[in-house]
């Protein structure tokens, strides 16, 4: 039996009654999906041509509307094969189609391969380039330097592949722990997931692999401990003991990294809990170890993670907002590429958007991203169109949704479960910071400036933050945006800017506040659920 998947054109073979999502998973074919396979987020949406038996399970129906049904739109993880089918995949899947099925051994395990070479001789000096990491939960940023002028070359992304296995850490760490094979799995992906950003920055720019003789990583705990090959079973479950967040130094053989195999790699330390050197990252690299002003940096993701400087010291909390600011747990959510709603504007009655490529011909609206959201919910609750509590007002239950933009037979929503879930994010992002001015005996009020970091954080319409809840409301002009701090963390160390022990002292010098172990927590968090008044 043949599973064709188009418009890849790749062929696998397969037997009867095998799980579509799980076979094109476990063959390098990244389907989306937030829930791993579990048949809870609907976001694994495919359309089988051939091959569809319409046998709905009562997911499917509950998870996709009526025009996608009658297209012939399936959910991979509830899809059966039971004949020759053919699946046309989404564009956002096709980009991100894994190359490591070729690791699998023999015996049907997945090998973390090394390439042999020499002990002697691990030096970076004289090298002309490197690249700087940032091991996103949900997105992998890279860029290229050159190490003899100082100067960016160029900056790029990627989806991180290991999304199919879950949008958030828990969901990851779930699944690596279920088999040693999935951990491998995993680590594998994240690493050739950086060799392809490797190559398309050397090819674009026009530089031989074996120039690159530095590299920097900065991640959260979660994703280091992947990336490095180690066990994450203490990440499970608070106090997370047994951890080592020291920085560490690798050669390019033992990562299997496709750079001169006598550069050097070397990971960023980490600070505590799902706290990383993504987060050590924002503090080098805006100084925030030195400054003697207040100030709240608060780099909004999967992970929030919330740093507090405030003359010469420094804690920390990370908090788990989940998949919402990614879109990747919104109804028709997405990242912000071409096609992701962007902007909403509400005025009598009347819902206008813009959108990413609006200026490109045939680019037409396919979902919405997380600074899209934050304004949809605003624009909702100002026009009353949305209550406090996070209701639509409509009809009541969580089929409750609001068209955004509608043409012929395509439309793009946002549903009741998508502000619900927007509200458990921004809840989580709020409580924190709270928390974490709480234990200072400090108010919003007594901070200088509140930094916003990240590409989500850039996007960021300050006002409508404000208004939903999601960031104190005081006054706009203490906000700078400071894009991705982790990624400019990794090219200070990559550029030598700040030394590899001065990174690991301020890294020590960080108190890390483990929310999980504060009664007040939950109480802060369902205080900020609600959306505020007025």
């Amino acid at each position: 039996m043949l599973i064709t998947f188009l418009p890849i054109n790749i062929k696998i073979q397969a037997e009867a009654g095998i799980n579509l999502f799980q076979t094109a998973r476990e063959n390098g074919i990244g389907i989306s999906g937030v829930c791993s396979g579990n048949k809870t987020c609907g976001k694994c949406k495919v359309l089988i041509t051939k091959g569809n038996h319409r046998e709905y399970k009562k997911e499917e129906l509950e998870l996709l509307n009526q025009k996608e049904l009658e297209q012939g739109i399936r959910l991979a993880c509830c899809f059966t094969v039971r004949e020759d089918t053919c699946v046309i995949l989404s564009e956002e899947d096709t980009r991100h189609v894994s190359d490591f099925k070729s690791d699998v051994s023999p015996d049907g395990n997945w090998m973390l391969k090394g390439k042999s070479g020499d002990e002697e001789g691990f030096t970076s000096d004289n090298f002309k380039y490197g690249i700087a990491f940032d091991l996103g939960t949900t997105s992998v940023a890279a860029e290229l330097w050159n190490l003899t002028t100082g100067k960016s070359l160029l900056q790029i992304s990627a989806l991180n592949p290991q999304s199919s296995y879950g949008a958030d850490v828990i969901s990851r760490i779930t699944y690596a722990l279920s088999k040693t094979e999935n951990r491998e799995r995993l680590t594998m992906l994240i690493r050739q997931c950086c060799n392809r950003l490797i190559h398309e920055l050397t090819e674009e720019c026009k530089i031989n692999i074996t120039d690159i003789g530095k590299v920097t990583a900065a991640g959260n705990t979660t994703m280091v401990h992947l990336f490095l090959g180690r066990p994450v079973d203490t990440l499970s479950k608070v106090p997370f003991t047994g951890i080592s967040y020291e920085g560490e130094e690798r050669k390019p053989c033992d990562m299997d990294f496709d750079m001169n195999e006598n550069g050097v790699i070397y990971v960023l330390p980490g600070i505590g809990g799902h706290v990383g050197s993504d987060t050590l990252g924002c503090i080098v690299s805006n100084d925030l170890y030195e400054t003697q002003e207040t100030i709240l940096l608060v780099d909004i993701g999967t992970n929030g993670e919330i740093v507090l400087a405030r003359g010469g010291t420094l804690i920390v909390c990370s908090t788990a907002a989940g998949p919402a600011f990614e879109g990747a747990a919104l109804y028709q959510g997405m990242r912000a590429v071409k096609g992701a709603i962007t902007q909403v504007k509400i005025s009598d009655g009347m819902i206008r958007v813009e959108y990413i490529g609006s200026d490109i011909p045939g680019i037409k609206p396919e979902g919405i991203c997380g600074s899209g959201i934050i304004e949809a919910a605003s624009e909702l609750l100002k026009n009353g169109m949305m209550d406090t509590t996070g209701r639509l007002l409509g009809e009541a239950g969580d089929k409750n949704y609001i068209s955004l933009w509608e043409e012929g037979n395509k439309e793009v929503r946002v549903t009741q479960k998508d502000i619900r879930e927007l509200q458990l994010a921004k809840g989580a992002i709020y409580a924190g910071m709270k928390i974490l001015l709480k234990k200072e005996g400090i108010t919003f009020d007594d901070v200088d400036k509140i930094y916003l970091a990240g590409a989500f954080g850039t996007n960021l319409d300050v006002k409508k933050a404000m208004h939903i809840g999601l960031i104190p409301d005081i006054n706009p002009d203490k906000y700078r945006y400071i894009g991705n701090g982790a990624l400019a963390g990794a090219a200070m160390l990559l550029l030598d800017k700040i030394s590899r022990s001065a990174a690991e002292q301020i890294a020590k010098k960080v108190s890390h506040l483990e929310l999980a172990l504060r009664e007040d927590f939950e109480t802060e968090f369902m205080n900020a659920v609600s959306f505020p008044e007025g």
